[in-house]
């Protein structure tokens, strides 16, 4: 009987320390599951404020910043910040931004960016200025030397997804649209914090 019983409280003690032995490894478990979403959390609150402040020296330093400073691309800044494009080249990585000049706007064939035209559309006038805008920032130096390269034409993927054509004549670089129509860089790359700002004689126009 005495044996019995023993032999009960060893398995006693031996599965209490098994248990015991199982919550303590739950236990260290979630204490590293815990520990690792504390780092996650860590590194995703740097993250969002390292976006944060890249985004405030933008609003000062930035793109919009140099068009709303431009006098000559009044018209341009007045069609991007009501179509919130202005918003997207504050916030998103770099672009390079080919803008047209408040004269380029006064062509009364462009009904898609005249505003008072009866088929004026804000889906497609932002699509319309979309297409100046391409991913990364682009130098005049760094224009001309991939043109040389991709043998006279260097062809850009615009934000609206279609291209456009970079051409050398003489000094000058020309923009090629898909409507067959040109416009000249007027000025070299007005360097910002988040890309290039470059002024254009002309509207582009994709097909």
């Amino acid at each position: 009987m005495f044996f019995n019983k023993t032999i009960l409280l060893g398995g006693c003690i031996a599965a209490f320390v098994t248990l015991s032995s199982c919550d303590h490894k739950q236990r260290g478990q979630e204490i590293r599951e815990e520990a690792q979403r504390e780092i996650l959390q860590k590194k995703l609150s740097e993250k969002a404020l390292k976006e944060q402040i890249i985004i405030e020296d933008n609003k000062v330093h930035g793109l919009v910043s140099k068009i709303n400073n431009t006098e000559e691309l009044s018209e341009f800044e007045s069609q991007i910040k009501e179509l919130e494009i202005d918003e997207c080249l504050v916030n998103q990585g770099s672009f390079t931004v080919f803008a047209p000049n408040n004269e380029a706007f006064d062509n009364k064939n462009l009904s898609v960016l005249n505003k008072k035209s009866s088929d004026y559309n804000k889906v497609e006038a932002k699509s319309a200025l979309k297409y100046h805008v391409v991913q990364n920032k682009w130098t005049t130096e760094k224009l001309e030397s991939e043109i040389k390269k991709s043998g006279g034409s260097l062809e850009l993927t615009t934000q609206n997804g279609a291209s456009i054509h970079a051409t050398l004549n003489k000094t000058n670089i020309i923009l090629n649209d898909e409507s067959g129509h040109t416009a000249r860089i007027l000025t070299s790359d007005m360097s910002a914090s988040n890309g290039s700002l470059y002024i254009i004689d002309s509207i582009l126009m994709a097909d």
